[in-house]
């Protein structure tokens, strides 16, 4: 079976809320150090959350990176320059909250040092709750890569490189296309990269072809 992925070095996985999780897995997906992008629930205590039947747990997202080529700081400060972390997001319960789970002690001391710094710069409270490594539940099929869901003929080009719908939604592809079809990143940026993906010639080749016959 071919390994459409981007090869890692180092793969490190981060996981928090910041909202509604559409809007998140799209604009993290497009970055170059991210390996795979899912959606899905953390944070609370009821046992096998769903959309309809969330609990007390919270929306968000979990991405895989490559820690060589995007460092947990760097995703942190995206995290906390992409949404308002000082307003009071328990308007629907938690299903909204900032919510930061950390994964190892290196995360969660690296989370305090750059939230003191930005409460610091900016005079404000950060108001993200943090967490200890606590279960992440996936979100159903139908809100993985929802945006790029909404481009049928691109679906029908882009889902056949696969097995089953969890390598399509694991898939570095299905995350950059995801986030380009919401304007974050540009198509042939991703044709570009995927050069440095370390794939074998097959491998690139397929994605190329795919990429330059696909319609929107």
């Amino acid at each position: 079976m071919l390994n459409l992925n981007r090869r890692a070095k180092t793969l490190e996985t981060a996981t928090f809320g910041m909202g509604c999780f559409w809007g998140p897995e799209s604009q993290f997906g497009q970055h170059p150090g991210v390996i795979r992008t899912r959606t899905g629930f953390t944070g609370g205590t009821t046992a096998e959350p769903t959309y309809r039947n969330i609990g007390d747990h919270t929306e968000a997202i979990q991405i895989d990176f490559d820690s060589s080529l995007l460092s947990y700081e760097d995703i942190l400060q995206i995290y906390w320059d992409s949404h308002d972390a000082t307003k009071d997001r328990s308007f629907k319960g938690r299903q909204y909250l900032s919510l930061l789970i950390v994964h190892s002690t290196n995360q969660q001391e690296t989370a305090e040092m750059l939230k003191n710094k930005w409460e610091n710069r900016n005079g404000k409270r950060i108001g993200t709750e943090i967490q200890y490594d606590r279960p992440f539940y996936p979100a159903e099929n139908r809100h993985q890569k929802y945006f790029l869901k909404r481009f049928p003929k691109a679906m029908g080009s882009i889902l056949p490189l696969f097995p089953d719908h969890k390598n399509f939604m694991d898939s570095t592809i299905a995350a950059r296309l995801n986030g380009f079809v919401r304007e974050n990143g540009r198509l042939n940026d991703i044709k570009d990269e995927i050069s440095e993906w370390q794939l074998t010639s097959e491998e690139e080749n397929v994605l190329q072809n795919m990429l330059q016959k696909i319609r929107w």
